[in-house]
Formats: structure tokens, sequence, C-alpha cells
């Protein structure tokens, strides 16, 4: 072969590009525990809810009790109207020193209403920043302080007698409807919910649902129970329903029972107890709320200025009504499940002792 008849052409030579280099790879190793992180940030950093009312139905929605439910929905409406009014737009442009302000805003109020209301600022804000939710990216809420009235035994939430005299004294100069249910919730032992009509947010606003129906008259049955001194004695028994929605029946004494019998008159059995005489029409022959009542309540706590709520007269009377009724008596007309509950609401009486009923050896 004749080496010298070749012809060479002319050779590029290119520089090298960094871009084609190959490069280790030192990026993390895709695990099931990265993929986990990565979805939970998109979550977290993505809210439940997209505006404050979203996140009022949402926290209120999360309660077990319908009753409670209710609760939060107001209070949360009550803030976000003070908030509006404030010319705040978000809750989440809100910082702690307006939060005080707010608390501020309530006035005079019982310390045992000022602490509940706190809590639930303190659990909106808690659920709102929660990981579920991220609607707020912290909680500002979780450094006010509140009076811990929790951890109150349920047994010292009791009226003394003196207390209880100095009330019913009040309630009667107040009259009406207050010395009645004031006699009712005390001698029945009942809950503030079974006397009062409790409704709850309804699908749409400004349409509440009704949970608990109030009492009417056909929930009332007169027994006959005459003495050779009084032939028209008698008591009320009163079937109704109760926690939980279960139907009980309880008796009702008899200076009571002759009390609203008087107080009846010739009210049919379709006429609610308490009726309501607001001058909303949607409201009013309704029977009265629950809400009422704790107000009429209220009315007698301010006349007396002893603070006391619905409940401490139900504590009050199992503690009295132990004495003399065995425990399961009063655990059927409190309806309780559990005679441990029923225990918890009695307060041992700071006497002497048992040693003073033991003999002397």
């Amino acid at each position: 072969m004749d080496v010298t008849n070749i012809e060479v052409s002319s050779v590029e030579v290119l520089p090298a590009k960094s871009g084609n280099v190959v490069k280790p790879n030192t990026s993390p190793q895709v695990t099931p525990e990265l993929v986990e992180e990565v979805i939970r940030q998109y979550y977290y950093r993505t809210p439940a809810v997209s505006n404050d009312e979203e996140l009022i139905l949402a926290w209120a929605g999360s309660q077990n009790r319908e009753q409670t439910k209710r609760k939060y929905y107001r209070f949360g409406q009550k803030l976000l109207l003070w908030v509006r009014n404030e010319g705040i737009p978000d809750f989440r442009l809100i910082q702690q020193p307006k939060l005080l302000e707010f608390v501020a805003s309530w006035g005079e109020v019982s310390p045992y209403t000022k602490t509940n209301q706190i809590l639930m600022l303190r659990s909106l804000w808690s659920y709102g920043s929660g990981e579920n939710v991220g609607y707020f990216l912290r909680n500002i809420a979780s450094t006010i302080n509140y009076d811990n009235f929790s951890e109150l035994p349920k047994a010292e939430r009791y009226l003394e007698d003196w207390e209880m005299a100095k009330l019913a004294q009040a309630a009667q100069q107040l009259g009406g409807k207050h010395w009645l249910i004031f006699c009712l919730l005390f001698y029945s032992g009942m809950r503030v919910g079974e006397v009062g009509r409790v409704t709850v947010p309804g699908d749409e606003p400004g349409k509440p649902k009704e949970d608990y129906p109030g009492l009417y008259w056909h929930n009332f049955k007169w027994q006959p129970d005459p003495t050779p001194e009084d032939r028209q004695r008698g008591y009320y028994t009163i079937k109704f329903r109760g926690k939980g929605g279960k139907y009980r029946e309880i008796g009702l004494d008899h200076e009571t029972s002759k009390l609203l019998k008087k107080y009846r008159g010739m009210a049919s059995d379709k006429m609610p107890v308490f009726p309501n005489e607001s001058p909303d029409p949607k409201k009013r022959g309704l029977p009265l709320s629950d809400r009422a009542i704790k107000r009429l309540i209220q009315d007698i706590s301010e006349v007396a200025k002893i603070e006391f709520s619905c409940h401490w007269l139900r504590h009050s009377h199992a503690t009295r009504a132990v004495e003399i009724k065995p425990l399961f008596e009063v655990q059927d007309q409190l309806g309780q499940r559990k005679s441990d509950t029923t225990k918890g609401y009695v307060r041992s009486k700071k006497d002497a002792g048992t040693g003073t009923v033991l003999p002397r050896f």
C-alpha cells in the first residue's frame, strides 16, 4: 500500500465542556421516610381551611358534644365580630396584645366565665396551628393565663346553707321565673340543658337545629299523695329527654310540685313550662333556652353577690340528698350511669370525724 497517496483532512479539536462532565450523584436517596416528610410538609403548608369563617366551623365541629359545638361556634362568632370591628380582616394578622384587648373587652364577668372563654380562645389557636389544619404559623394564645377552676374538686363546687338561704332570698326577691327555676334546678337536680331548650348550628346560617326540646307540661304528671291533713297533697313526676338523648323519669318533691302546680294554672299539656317571651316571632312561645335560664341564674348571683352556676345547684342537691337517701337513688335522680360519678359530686362533711360514733373503751 502506497501511503504517500493518502489525503488527510484537518481535524478540529473541541474544548471540553464542564456540563458534559459526569458528576457523582450526591442527592439523598429516596426513602419512604423522605416521601412521608415531603407529603407532611406539603399538607402542613397548605391550610385545611381558607378563611376565618371556615376555621370556626371546623373548630366547633371537631367537638364531641352538640352543646359544646354550639357554645364554641357562638364564641367564634363573637371573636370574629370583634376582630372585624377592629378593622382586622384576618385572624392570622392578630398579635397577642390584640387578643388581650379582646379579653379585656368582656368587662366584668364572673371568674368562671372568663376562664371558660380564655380556654376556648386558647383552644381555637391550638386547633388552627395544628399540623392537620396549618392555619396559624404559631399558637400566640398558649401563654394567656387563666384561673384553673378545673382543678377544683367537683365536691367543692358546693353551696353552704347560708349561701343557699341568701340565694333563695334573692330569687324570691326577683320573683317570677327566677324563683321557679331556682327551685326546680335545686330540688330536682336536673341539668340546665334538660330544663331549657338547646339548639345547635344548623346547615344554614341563622337557622339553628333543635337538640333538646325543653320542658312542656306534658312532661309533668301529677301523682296524688294525700294525707289526713291535706287531701290535695301530691307531687309531679317528670319524664324528659336527658343527657345522651336518653329519656328518664324522676320525682319532684311535694313543695316544689305544689309551687309549679299553682304556677301552671289552666295551661294545657302542649304549653311550655317556661315560655319564651322574646319579641322575635321565631322564638316567642317556645320553651326558654338554656342560655336564657343561665342569665336568670346570673341575675340571682348578682343580687345575692354570690358566685355560682346552675351546676353548683346540682352538686349541692347531691351532697344534701345522700345524707338521707341511698346513693343509688341519688344516682338515679341525677341521671348518672356510674355511682363513682355521683360520689364525686358529694362533699364530705367537715366535723369531728367518724370516731364520734364509736364506743369509748
